[in-house]
């Protein structure tokens, strides 16, 4: 493995504390990921891009940067992709779904405030992840209390730009939205220069199009009984898809699910038929939150689903 402590000496990283974090994850990823039994092959890809997500996909970006592309940080799924990759930008996902960096977050945001939201400040603040580093500026958007309140404290910290979301369906609401994407996509334009005219975004829709029916098909065998592939497993596709290159994560993803499709046809599963299927409510799980799969699936169960 290549070793990336220059590179992230010169993003200004403090390198013992993200050491100390890197460290950590390194066993946990082998008690809960690698030590499954009956994993697709093709999750190989998944770990490989695990272990090189603050390594060869930071050098990647720093990479597209220097040739002039606009790295944008986003924290949901909102944020059109398909607008960024218009402009010839970067989309990348900077949520942050690790407990390591809250304590940091804690010495400026309210103890009580979502773990989700104080867990990406915490990274930022604490200088601990790449990913607040590397990207030209970042959007946030207004789906809680608690990230319109830490947006106003980002802006302290790095160039930051929101987007509004209707918290209601109807007539107004869409209006709303309508308006709030045709004002990000003028931000784009100002940001790279680059005029988005109708035929680009139709042509980056459809890449990310793509990437989305991937997603749903790997998502559809779940519905198998028994399930070719484990919940965890799972959520690790999905939430790779926040930071790995689009055209390339779909290729990924379609190559398991060919592997997927022919388990399927055969009654191979990850566990035994029968096995209770679970549905997993609530909060996103960001990168790299595990641990309710984990206990879920520790316990003789399977996760089929996610409502989030």
């Amino acid at each position: 493995m290549e070793d990336y402590h220059g590179m992230w000496a010169e993003l200004g990283l403090d390198l013992e504390r993200h050491d100390e974090f890197l460290d950590g994850l390194g066993p946990v990823y082998q008690e809960i990921y690698l030590s499954q039994k009956f994993r697709p092959k093709g999750m190989e890809y998944f770990d490989f891009i695990t272990s090189e997500v603050h390594g060869m996909r930071i050098k990647e970006l720093l990479e597209l940067k220097e040739k002039g592309h606009r790295i944008v940080g986003t924290f949901c799924v909102y944020v059109p992709e398909e607008i960024v990759m218009a402009a010839n930008g970067v989309w990348v996902g900077v949520c942050g779904g690790a407990q390591f960096s809250i304590p940091d977050a804690e010495k400026i945001l309210p103890r009580n405030l979502c773990p989700l939201v104080k867990s990406a400040f915490g990274f930022m603040e604490a200088k601990t992840s790449p990913y607040y580093q590397v990207p030209d500026f970042f959007v946030g958007e207004t789906t809680c209390d608690g990230k319109k309140k830490v947006w106003e404290i980002f802006e302290n910290y790095v160039p930051f730009y929101t987007m509004e979301i209707p918290n209601s369906k109807g007539h107004v609401g869409k209006k709303l939205w309508l308006e709030e994407v045709i004002k990000f996509k003028e931000k784009m334009e100002m940001e790279s220069g680059i005029s988005i005219t109708p035929e680009r975004l139709e042509e980056k829709i459809l890449a990310v199009n793509r990437k989305r029916k991937a997603l749903a098909r790997l998502f559809d065998y779940r519905k198998a009984n028994p399930p070719p592939i484990s919940g965890k497993d799972a959520l690790l596709v999905s939430q790779i898809a926040y930071y790995d290159d689009t055209h390339r994560f779909t290729e990924k993803v379609n190559t398991i699910c060919d592997e997927l499709e022919k388990r399927v046809r055969k009654g191979v599963g990850v566990v035994e038929k029968g096995t209770p299927r679970i549905m997993i409510s609530g909060c996103p799980f960001a990168l790299p939150f595990w641990k309710i799969h984990h206990a879920v699936e520790s316990a003789g169960a399977i996760v089929v689903c996610e409502e989030s």
